[in-house]
């Protein structure tokens, strides 16, 4: 192995398929000397392992101590897998000036797509049309009484990032009205272009048919949908959220459901994962979900990749990395 290859630590769960950490192995394998480490590590072998390291790779980021930023003060870039960051402690590598950069937005196409599978799912209740199939039991079905389109709906979309916006893009073209929300409002050229209106949050939550959460979670953000929120929306809506478990306050969602001030949930994302089998809110007939998987696309591996690669390339070199999310140049 030469040893003018960058050393490149490789972080991941546990729970992450082998078939994906020989992906990620074997894509950086020719470029960099790799190491591998796992969270379950005691802080003195994760300690050892940046020591050792240059760049680090985290698929996907969670939290580490500040001891071990300590130890990783000389590291170039900690670079994301991911496009969230919650878990990860920035704060602590901004202390010890290390950028932290995320995936600069490749899996959102992914993540769009499974937003409107989700949209569909709950309007046309495929769940429990796929268990009639399944089980022959056709009688009883509603012939279509309590399903509806998208078409000619109005989609408001709470966050218009790189996600918010491909979400837009694609609601368009089932003949949706897309309204957005957002802290910083997106320039007249891109409202021109995606053929969205702005509207302040209250608005957005009282006229949308259907309302997808598009943020990432900070404080700011912690549980945005609460019950007042509920309270404004009508009650023939459907709420989508891909994002993140803890921006919707989880016991005034089973009760919206359960008083029907909402119709219908669609979720990827849950406060408790892997999730329970005995979770209420789960177990609601309005409910679909999937198990924190809307980013998961082969397609949107091989982007992620590909921009982790150019940022590490880029970082080693002493150029500035893209993405960072915190702040340090």
């Amino acid at each position: 192995m030469s040893e003018n290859k960058p050393k490149l630590l490789y972080v991941y769960e546990e729970r992450i398929p082998e078939s994906l950490r020989k992906l990620i192995l074997d894509y950086f394998l020719e470029e960099f000397e790799i190491e591998t480490m796992t969270y379950k590590l005691p802080d003195s072998d994760k300690c050892a392992k940046m020591n050792w390291a240059e760049l680090v790779l985290f698929a996907p980021g969670r939290h580490l101590s500040e001891k071990v930023f300590e130890s990783a003060s000389h590291i170039k870039l900690m670079q994301l897998w991911s496009s969230g960051y919650d878990k990860f402690n920035t704060s602590a590598a901004e202390k010890y000036n290390i950028p932290v950069a995320n995936n600069g937005g490749a899996n959102a196409i992914s993540v769009a797509e499974h937003t409107l599978l989700l949209m569909l799912a709950v309007n046309k209740w495929l769940p429990d049309s796929h268990r009639r199939v399944v089980e022959g039991q056709w009688t009883g079905n509603s012939h279509g009484m309590d399903m509806f389109l998208l078409h000619g709906k109005v989609l408001g979309v709470v966050g218009f990032g790189n996600i918010g916006r491909a979400v837009a893009q694609r609601a368009a073209g089932f003949g949706m009205r897309v309204v957005y929300y957002d802290p910083v409002r997106a320039s007249s050229q891109i409202e021109n272009q995606l053929g969205v209106e702005y509207c302040d949050f209250p608005d957005l939550l009282s006229t949308s048919d259907v309302i997808t959460l598009h943020l990432h979670l900070d404080e700011s953000t912690r549980g945005i949908i609460s019950k007042p929120e509920f309270i404004l929306m009508k009650n023939s809506a459907i709420l989508i959220n891909v994002s993140r478990a803890q921006l919707v306050d989880n016991e005034q969602l089973y009760i919206a459901l359960q008083t029907k001030r909402l119709r219908g949930v669609g979720l990827d994302v849950y406060y408790q994962e892997p999730t329970s089998p005995d979770d209420p809110l789960l177990n609601h007939p309005n409910v679909v979900g999937t198990p924190h998987m809307a980013g998961s696309t082969n397609d949107a591996y091989i982007t992620a990749m590909q921009n982790c690669l150019d940022n590490l390339r880029r970082a080693y070199k002493d150029k500035k990395p893209r993405w960072v999310v915190n702040n340090v140049v």
